[in-house]
Protein backbone atom coordinates (compact mmCIF):
# COMPACT_ATOMS: atom_id res chain seq x y z
CA UNK A 1 0.00 0.00 0.00
CA UNK A 2 2.80 2.23 1.08
CA UNK A 3 4.51 1.51 -2.77
CA UNK A 4 1.00 2.26 -4.72
CA UNK A 5 0.14 5.33 -2.52
CA UNK A 6 3.80 7.14 -3.29
CA UNK A 7 3.86 6.19 -6.54
CA UNK A 8 0.39 7.06 -7.34
CA UNK A 9 1.40 10.66 -5.57
CA UNK A 10 4.38 11.37 -7.49
CA UNK A 11 2.56 10.34 -11.09
CA UNK A 12 -0.35 12.81 -10.13
CA UNK A 13 1.87 15.06 -9.23
CA UNK A 14 3.76 15.25 -11.81
CA UNK A 15 0.82 15.90 -14.23
CA UNK A 16 -0.53 18.93 -12.08
CA UNK A 17 3.38 20.33 -12.36
CA UNK A 18 3.41 19.94 -15.97
CA UNK A 19 0.12 21.23 -16.00
CA UNK A 20 0.42 24.65 -13.68
CA UNK A 21 3.97 25.19 -15.79
CA UNK A 22 3.01 24.87 -19.37
CA UNK A 23 0.26 27.42 -20.25
CA UNK A 24 -0.25 26.24 -23.48
CA UNK A 25 -1.74 23.07 -21.99
CA UNK A 26 -4.77 25.55 -20.80
CA UNK A 27 -7.44 24.19 -21.68
CA UNK A 28 -10.66 22.76 -21.12
CA UNK A 29 -10.01 19.17 -21.53
CA UNK A 30 -6.40 19.63 -19.71
CA UNK A 31 -8.53 21.08 -17.05
CA UNK A 32 -10.45 18.66 -16.40
CA UNK A 33 -7.42 16.04 -16.68
CA UNK A 34 -5.57 17.96 -13.94
CA UNK A 35 -9.02 18.27 -12.03
CA UNK A 36 -9.08 13.98 -11.71
CA UNK A 37 -5.13 14.47 -10.84
CA UNK A 38 -5.90 16.54 -8.00
CA UNK A 39 -8.46 14.34 -6.53
CA UNK A 40 -6.62 11.34 -7.30
CA UNK A 41 -3.38 13.13 -5.24
CA UNK A 42 -5.56 14.14 -2.00
CA UNK A 43 -7.27 10.48 -1.68
CA UNK A 44 -3.80 8.87 -1.74
CA UNK A 45 -2.15 11.30 0.85
CA UNK A 46 -5.40 10.94 3.15
CA UNK A 47 -7.22 7.72 2.70
CA UNK A 48 -4.57 4.90 2.38
CA UNK A 49 -3.47 5.75 5.55
CA UNK A 50 -6.82 5.75 7.43
CA UNK A 51 -7.31 2.31 5.86
CA UNK A 52 -3.57 0.78 6.89
CA UNK A 53 -4.70 1.94 11.11
CA UNK A 54 -7.68 0.19 10.89
CA UNK A 55 -5.85 -2.84 9.80
CA UNK A 56 -2.78 -2.51 11.85
CA UNK A 57 -4.76 -2.33 15.22
CA UNK A 58 -7.45 -4.61 16.85
CA UNK A 59 -9.12 -1.74 18.67
CA UNK A 60 -10.41 1.42 16.32
CA UNK A 61 -7.75 4.30 17.92
CA UNK A 62 -8.97 6.84 15.55
CA UNK A 63 -11.44 7.25 18.02
CA UNK A 64 -14.72 9.58 17.67
CA UNK A 65 -13.80 11.89 15.11
CA UNK A 66 -12.29 9.10 13.03
CA UNK A 67 -15.02 7.65 12.68
CA UNK A 68 -17.24 10.05 11.58
CA UNK A 69 -14.41 11.53 9.63
CA UNK A 70 -12.67 9.23 8.03
CA UNK A 71 -15.77 7.31 5.81
CA UNK A 72 -17.06 10.66 5.21
CA UNK A 73 -14.01 11.46 3.85
CA UNK A 74 -13.23 8.14 1.62
CA UNK A 75 -16.23 8.59 0.13
CA UNK A 76 -16.31 12.01 -1.31
CA UNK A 77 -12.90 11.29 -2.71
CA UNK A 78 -13.96 8.63 -4.33
CA UNK A 79 -16.90 9.80 -5.41
CA UNK A 80 -14.87 13.31 -6.92
CA UNK A 81 -12.36 10.74 -8.51
CA UNK A 82 -15.76 9.34 -10.54
CA UNK A 83 -17.32 12.66 -11.01
CA UNK A 84 -13.42 13.50 -12.34
CA UNK A 85 -13.66 10.54 -14.72
CA UNK A 86 -16.96 10.79 -15.62
CA UNK A 87 -16.29 14.64 -17.20
CA UNK A 88 -13.14 13.65 -18.71
CA UNK A 89 -15.16 10.52 -20.50
CA UNK A 90 -18.03 13.15 -21.77
CA UNK A 91 -15.56 15.55 -22.61
CA UNK A 92 -14.11 13.07 -24.75
CA UNK A 93 -16.98 12.05 -26.56
CA UNK A 94 -18.47 15.01 -26.96
CA UNK A 95 -14.70 16.12 -28.89
CA UNK A 96 -15.27 12.92 -31.26
CA UNK A 97 -18.99 12.47 -31.69
CA UNK A 98 -21.23 15.12 -30.76
CA UNK A 99 -22.13 18.83 -32.10
CA UNK A 100 -19.40 21.76 -31.40
CA UNK A 101 -22.26 22.89 -28.95
CA UNK A 102 -22.01 20.35 -26.84
CA UNK A 103 -18.33 20.27 -26.21
CA UNK A 104 -17.40 21.53 -22.56
CA UNK A 105 -15.61 25.13 -22.35
CA UNK A 106 -13.26 26.30 -19.82
CA UNK A 107 -15.93 28.82 -18.70
CA UNK A 108 -17.88 25.94 -17.44
CA UNK A 109 -15.00 24.01 -15.72
CA UNK A 110 -15.40 25.09 -13.02
CA UNK A 111 -18.79 25.19 -12.39
CA UNK A 112 -18.35 21.37 -13.45
CA UNK A 113 -15.75 20.71 -11.11
CA UNK A 114 -17.63 22.96 -8.30
CA UNK A 115 -20.70 20.98 -9.15
CA UNK A 116 -19.15 17.54 -8.91
CA UNK A 117 -17.37 18.65 -5.37
CA UNK A 118 -20.49 19.94 -4.10
CA UNK A 119 -22.56 16.31 -4.90
CA UNK A 120 -20.05 14.09 -3.29
CA UNK A 121 -19.64 16.10 -0.33
CA UNK A 122 -23.90 15.43 0.03
CA UNK A 123 -23.54 12.57 -0.32
CA UNK A 124 -21.23 11.55 1.61
CA UNK A 125 -22.94 13.15 4.59
CA UNK A 126 -24.53 9.91 5.86
CA UNK A 127 -21.13 8.70 7.16
CA UNK A 128 -21.25 11.70 9.43
CA UNK A 129 -24.74 11.47 10.72
CA UNK A 130 -25.22 7.34 10.81
CA UNK A 131 -21.82 6.15 12.24
CA UNK A 132 -20.77 6.21 15.95
CA UNK A 133 -18.04 5.54 18.36
CA UNK A 134 -18.61 3.61 21.31
CA UNK A 135 -16.29 1.67 23.92
CA UNK A 136 -17.59 -1.04 26.10
CA UNK A 137 -15.51 -1.61 29.25
CA UNK A 138 -14.22 -5.74 30.22
CA UNK A 139 -12.72 -6.82 33.02
CA UNK A 140 -9.19 -6.34 31.76
CA UNK A 141 -9.92 -4.49 28.40
CA UNK A 142 -11.43 -1.41 27.26
CA UNK A 143 -12.67 -2.14 23.39
CA UNK A 144 -13.11 0.65 20.79
CA UNK A 145 -15.07 0.68 17.69
CA UNK A 146 -16.84 2.44 15.16
CA UNK A 147 -20.53 0.95 13.88
CA UNK A 148 -22.80 1.76 11.57
CA UNK A 149 -26.95 2.22 11.02
CA UNK A 150 -27.00 -1.12 9.32
CA UNK A 151 -30.64 0.29 7.96
CA UNK A 152 -29.56 3.16 6.74
CA UNK A 153 -25.75 2.69 5.63
CA UNK A 154 -26.57 -0.65 4.85
CA UNK A 155 -29.13 0.12 2.08
CA UNK A 156 -26.96 3.39 1.23
CA UNK A 157 -23.78 1.23 0.37
CA UNK A 158 -25.21 -0.37 -2.59
CA UNK A 159 -26.22 3.36 -3.78
CA UNK A 160 -22.94 4.18 -3.40
CA UNK A 161 -21.50 0.77 -4.84
CA UNK A 162 -23.53 1.91 -8.06
CA UNK A 163 -21.67 5.47 -8.34
CA UNK A 164 -18.28 3.93 -7.44
CA UNK A 165 -18.55 1.15 -10.03
CA UNK A 166 -21.59 0.98 -12.41
CA UNK A 167 -22.36 4.24 -13.27
CA UNK A 168 -18.73 5.07 -14.38
CA UNK A 169 -17.83 1.65 -15.95
CA UNK A 170 -21.10 2.00 -18.09
CA UNK A 171 -20.23 5.73 -18.93
CA UNK A 172 -16.38 4.32 -20.14
CA UNK A 173 -18.05 1.73 -22.23
CA UNK A 174 -20.88 4.02 -24.19
CA UNK A 175 -18.20 6.38 -24.34
CA UNK A 176 -15.76 4.71 -25.92
CA UNK A 177 -17.95 2.46 -28.12
CA UNK A 178 -19.47 5.51 -29.56
CA UNK A 179 -16.25 7.06 -30.29
CA UNK A 180 -15.65 3.70 -32.23
CA UNK A 181 -18.34 3.61 -33.67
CA UNK A 182 -17.78 7.07 -34.92
CA UNK A 183 -14.52 6.00 -36.05
CA UNK A 184 -15.69 3.15 -37.80
CA UNK A 185 -18.61 5.40 -40.12
CA UNK A 186 -15.79 7.78 -41.28
CA UNK A 187 -13.60 5.19 -42.10
CA UNK A 188 -16.03 3.61 -44.05
CA UNK A 189 -16.82 6.83 -45.37
CA UNK A 190 -13.37 8.09 -46.59
CA UNK A 191 -12.08 4.50 -47.79
CA UNK A 192 -15.38 4.71 -50.35
CA UNK A 193 -13.35 7.83 -51.96
CA UNK A 194 -10.01 6.21 -51.79
CA UNK A 195 -8.69 7.62 -48.24
CA UNK A 196 -8.99 7.25 -44.48
CA UNK A 197 -6.06 6.01 -43.51
CA UNK A 198 -5.93 8.14 -40.99
CA UNK A 199 -9.05 7.60 -39.75
CA UNK A 200 -8.40 3.60 -39.12
CA UNK A 201 -5.13 4.20 -37.21
CA UNK A 202 -6.94 6.71 -34.87
CA UNK A 203 -9.53 3.73 -34.72
CA UNK A 204 -6.63 1.65 -33.70
CA UNK A 205 -5.44 3.77 -30.95
CA UNK A 206 -8.94 4.64 -29.66
CA UNK A 207 -9.63 0.16 -29.21
CA UNK A 208 -5.75 0.15 -26.97
CA UNK A 209 -6.78 3.11 -24.80
CA UNK A 210 -10.48 2.09 -24.46
CA UNK A 211 -9.31 -1.32 -23.52
CA UNK A 212 -6.75 -0.09 -21.36
CA UNK A 213 -9.27 2.00 -19.25
CA UNK A 214 -12.13 -0.89 -19.27
CA UNK A 215 -9.24 -3.30 -17.84
CA UNK A 216 -7.56 -1.39 -15.32
CA UNK A 217 -11.89 -0.04 -14.42
CA UNK A 218 -12.66 -4.05 -14.38
CA UNK A 219 -9.63 -5.21 -11.98
CA UNK A 220 -9.91 -1.99 -9.84
CA UNK A 221 -13.33 -1.62 -9.32
CA UNK A 222 -15.22 -4.94 -9.70
CA UNK A 223 -13.90 -6.26 -6.12
CA UNK A 224 -15.17 -3.59 -4.51
CA UNK A 225 -18.45 -4.60 -5.74
CA UNK A 226 -18.24 -8.50 -4.18
CA UNK A 227 -17.03 -6.90 -1.00
CA UNK A 228 -19.83 -4.87 -0.43
CA UNK A 229 -22.42 -7.90 -1.24
CA UNK A 230 -20.57 -9.81 1.01
CA UNK A 231 -20.79 -7.94 3.95
CA UNK A 232 -23.96 -7.12 3.07
CA UNK A 233 -24.89 -11.09 3.75
CA UNK A 234 -22.88 -10.86 7.24
CA UNK A 235 -25.15 -12.09 10.29
CA UNK A 236 -25.06 -9.61 12.97
CA UNK A 237 -23.84 -12.11 15.19
CA UNK A 238 -20.70 -11.82 17.47
CA UNK A 239 -17.50 -13.50 14.88
CA UNK A 240 -19.69 -13.73 11.81
CA UNK A 241 -16.61 -12.12 9.93
CA UNK A 242 -14.18 -14.43 8.66
CA UNK A 243 -10.01 -14.57 7.83
CA UNK A 244 -11.25 -14.52 3.75
CA UNK A 245 -13.40 -11.27 4.54
CA UNK A 246 -10.53 -9.46 5.62
CA UNK A 247 -8.09 -10.28 2.98
CA UNK A 248 -11.05 -9.36 0.48
CA UNK A 249 -11.05 -6.09 2.05
CA UNK A 250 -7.46 -5.18 1.83
CA UNK A 251 -7.61 -6.36 -1.59
CA UNK A 252 -10.51 -4.58 -2.56
CA UNK A 253 -9.64 -1.36 -1.41
CA UNK A 254 -5.94 -2.01 -2.36
CA UNK A 255 -7.81 -1.84 -5.48
CA UNK A 256 -9.79 1.17 -5.38
CA UNK A 257 -6.73 3.11 -4.24
CA UNK A 258 -4.26 1.87 -7.37
CA UNK A 259 -6.88 3.20 -9.49
CA UNK A 260 -5.73 6.27 -7.96
CA UNK A 261 -2.55 5.49 -8.88
CA UNK A 262 -2.85 4.38 -12.60
CA UNK A 263 -5.08 6.98 -13.40
CA UNK A 264 -2.39 9.57 -14.19
CA UNK A 265 -1.12 6.70 -16.50
CA UNK A 266 -3.91 6.33 -18.90
CA UNK A 267 -4.89 10.11 -18.97
CA UNK A 268 -1.97 11.96 -18.34
CA UNK A 269 1.14 9.93 -19.45
CA UNK A 270 -0.32 8.23 -22.54
CA UNK A 271 -1.28 12.25 -23.80
CA UNK A 272 1.32 12.86 -26.30
CA UNK A 273 1.20 16.57 -25.96
CA UNK A 274 1.78 15.87 -21.88
CA UNK A 275 5.25 14.29 -22.32
CA UNK A 276 6.20 16.46 -24.74
CA UNK A 277 5.77 19.15 -21.71
CA UNK A 278 7.51 17.14 -19.38
CA UNK A 279 10.42 16.80 -21.23
CA UNK A 280 10.42 20.99 -21.04
CA UNK A 281 9.50 21.43 -17.67
CA UNK A 282 12.43 22.16 -15.46
CA UNK A 283 12.90 19.40 -12.84
CA UNK A 284 10.14 16.91 -14.30
CA UNK A 285 12.79 16.88 -17.89
CA UNK A 286 15.27 14.58 -15.61
CA UNK A 287 12.56 11.37 -15.84
CA UNK A 288 12.58 12.28 -19.68
CA UNK A 289 9.34 10.85 -19.46
CA UNK A 290 8.95 11.41 -23.34
CA UNK A 291 11.54 8.80 -24.48
CA UNK A 292 11.18 5.78 -21.78
CA UNK A 293 7.46 5.54 -21.50
CA UNK A 294 7.07 2.63 -24.54
CA UNK A 295 3.53 1.71 -23.38
CA UNK A 296 2.43 4.76 -22.59
CA UNK A 297 3.56 5.52 -26.71
CA UNK A 298 1.92 2.90 -27.86
CA UNK A 299 -1.26 3.77 -26.77
CA UNK A 300 -1.33 7.54 -26.85
CA UNK A 301 -3.75 9.97 -28.14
Amino acid sequence: MVLVGATGIFLNSVVLIVLIKNRWLWNASNYLIGNLAFVDLITLIFCPWFMLVRDFYQNYVLQRFGCQFEGFMQATLLLASVGAIMLVSYDRLSVAALTPDAKITKTYVPRLIGATWFVSIALSLPWIIKREYMERQWKNHLEKFCVEDPHVLGIYWHFTLSLLVWIPLGLMVVTYGTIMWKLEWSARKLSARGGGRAVVKAKRKTMRIAALVLLVAVICRIPYTILVFWRDRLSLEINSVQGGYDIMWFAANYLIYMDCAINPLIYGFTNFRFRKAMDRTPGIALFKFGSWCCVCSMVRY
